[in-house]
């Protein structure tokens, strides 16, 4: 199985031959990402799908040490260490918050980088041996992490979002950046708050970005869940003449609370 860079877009019509279902999950640090991405994974597994999880960050990134390393030395000490000496120290993993010009040019490459690895991994036959590949984070992060109203970065951004691979289901698990903050005090709240409004943002690049509203991690699982029962995943294209429930169970989740920004039966 092989892939072409150059002829790839952002098009989940236009899939890797034999690849898995993809999902992804983006959002702020601290929005409860590791605890849905759980839930999923346990989830899919009980319907007897074979689930693969990945990291952006350790199995996409390129020179993600020496990315991060940067990162470490230019960023301040957290706050949470400065005032508290007994308090959990989350240290940056990259230097995401930090806005220099030369950074903002390495990123450029980066990210290019990035998207032409993530097109290496999805062809691995490998993933053949898998249902389901869920990415923790995904492009879509590293586009929040630059998102600008200037032209170049918008032109830069959808150019970048046009050659990665699109996956079938992308949520954007959005948060109080106050609340998330204090779940995970790894970066500068300002930062943390224009990041959130980076990720919502997204959605005038790629319309089909699924967000979901802050809300209980049960409310927020169940509406992840309502979209995965909806999508292929759960239910296969079905033969000629057959509906596309035919023999699935009749009843319809309830929608939660967390629903009420994102429609699932509206594509934006």
């Amino acid at each position: 199985m092989t892939a072409d860079v150059s002829q790839s877009g952002h098009d989940a019509s236009a899939p890797f031959a034999n690849r898995p279902f993809l999902i992804s999950f983006s959002g702020i640090d601290g929005a409860g990402k590791s605890t849905q991405i759980d839930y999923l994974k346990t989830y899919l597994e009980n319907q007897g799908l074979r689930v693969l999880l990945l990291t952006f960050w350790d199995n996409v990134a390129v020179f993600s040490r020496m990315r991060g390393g940067v990162g470490q030395r230019t960023a301040p000490v957290p706050l949470a260490a400065q005032s508290n000496a007994d308090a959990k120290i989350f240290v940056p993993r990259n230097n995401k918050h930090i806005r220099k010009w030369y950074l903002s040019t390495a990123r450029a490459g980066f990210y290019i980088l990035d998207v032409v690895r993530l097109h290496r991994l999805l062809a691995n036959p490998d993933l053949e041996g898998y249902d389901v590949v869920i990415f923790d984070r995904y492009v879509y992060d590293q586009v929040a992490n630059i998102y600008s109203k200037s032209s170049l970065a918008r032109v830069y951004s959808k150019l970048l979002l046009k050659q990665a691979p699109a996956p079938d289901l992308a949520f954007i698990i959005d948060a109080n950046p106050d609340a998330a903050f204090a779940r995970k005090p790894e970066y500068p709240l300002v930062f943390v708050r224009k990041n959130q409004q980076n990720f919502l943002n997204l959605r005038e690049l790629v319309p089909q970005l699924i967000v979901i509203s802050p809300g209980s991690p049960e409310d927020v699982r169940d509406e992840i869940h309502m979209h995965v029962q909806r999508s292929k995943v759960l239910n296969p294209a079905p033969s000629k003449g057959i509906t596309e429930f035919a023999g699935a169970d009749p009843v319809v989740p309830q929608r939660s609370s967390c629903s009420r920004q994102n429609d699932p039966t509206t594509t934006v």
